[in-house]
């Protein structure tokens, strides 16, 4: 009976209403992309930011070098693996394609944190761009030109961290669904969330000691190490493993067609190849946005509201964002939350 619809009959079925509207997400999400990464690149903002870069130590250059060179082997090798070498055979993107490609655009989301306040830093070794923060609609953070975010790392830790992790999960949970198939989908969700725990703790807790990146800002009373360079919000477990729990669920719960959650019913839209395709990829982006969105970066507008001061740290991760040199005092829980217009936040001394 399904094989008999018109497009036109297709089109009015409730169970492509789901689908239209993550597809319409997953545009809008590109759409916004586009607009804003455009702005960027086009913009005054595009150049490097190597504030303090003078100062870090030669074994930190050259510990960021080398990630430098292996995160593009990594991505590149990704790249082959999951999306051109699948097109070159096939002549069309495979799903894990393109949901690759959907966790790499991802990274546009990426200085969301600091959306409010700085409670997040990089650092200025990375061969960097500066950031797309300012093209962001309603950012709140001051210098947010200054954020050297539009790295070679944390572009491209998307694919090395984002998707392969998200991929991971969603093997593992098939793994699971194979082993023990009495498990029903909320238990296998729970499952990857679990496990991603201790990964993630091992994996943070490497990068803070480092150096690679820093929670700057953090609720002292949720903070391992509270205080020191390395601290690391307990918070951020729950709301990172949540969204790669979240990617891995969408990469794994297909139906009999290979259709994953967001393009449930696709199908029956009748649609050319490479619309298909296309939709395809935009129903999938929207939903790893969403969930992305949801999971990670609402939280942390409410917790940057609550972050202790700063811990001392260089010139080299601080940016040029706050502090000495600056007009503005970095983020404590007694430092007025500056707007981007401010000219400072800094209140007068009382004279004696």
């Amino acid at each position: 009976m399904m094989d008999s619809l018109t497009a036109t009959d297709a089109r009015t079925l409730p169970g492509t209403a789901a689908t239209k509207f993550w597809i319409g997400m997953g545009a809008f999400w590109f759409l916004f992309c586009v607009l804003v990464w455009g702005a960027w690149i086009t913009g005054p903002d595009f150049k490097p930011n190597h504030i303090g870069a003078d100062q870090a130590p030669a074994s930190y250059v050259a510990l960021i070098r080398a990630l430098e060179v292996i995160s593009v082997l990594a991505a590149v090798t990704q790249l082959w693996i999951f999306v051109v070498r699948p097109k070159l055979r096939t002549g069309r993107f495979s799903f894990d394609g393109l949901f690759y490609l959907c966790c790499w655009m991802l990274y546009i989301q990426e200085p969301f944190i600091d959306y409010n306040s700085d409670q997040f830093l990089y650092n200025t070794v990375d061969y960097n761009m500066g950031s797309w923060c300012r093209y962001i609609p309603g950012w709140n953070s001051p210098n947010a030109a200054l954020i050297p975010v539009g790295s070679v790392i944390w572009c491209l830790a998307y694919l090395n961290l984002v998707a392969l992790w998200g991929y991971a999960g969603s093997k593992l949970m098939g793994w699971v669904n194979a082993k023990w198939p009495g498990f029903a989908a909320w238990q296998l969700v729970g499952i990857c969330f679990l496990a991603f725990i201790p990964a993630d703790i091992i994996l943070e807790l490497g990068i803070v000691k480092l150096q690679l990146f820093n929670y700057s800002s953090t609720v002292p009373a949720l903070t391992l190490f509270a205080g020191q360079t390395y601290q690391f919000p307990l918070y951020e477990i729950v709301s990172w493993c949540a969204t790669l729990t979240c990617l891995s669920a969408v990469h794994f719960f297909r139906n009999a067609y290979g259709e994953a959650l967001p393009e449930r019913n696709l199908r029956l839209l009748h649609l050319a190849p490479r619309l298909q395709t296309l939709c395809r990829f935009l129903a999938v982006l929207g939903m790893c946005q969403v969930g992305f969105f949801c999971c990670y970066n609402i939280p942390y507008f409410y917790w940057s509201t609550k972050g202790g001061a700063y811990p001392p740290y260089a010139a080299y991760k601080v940016a040029g964002l706050c502090g000495p040199g600056t007009n503005y005092d970095c983020p404590g829980l007694t430092i007025p939350v500056p707007k981007a217009a401010s000219p400072t936040n800094r209140t007068a001394v009382p004279a004696n």
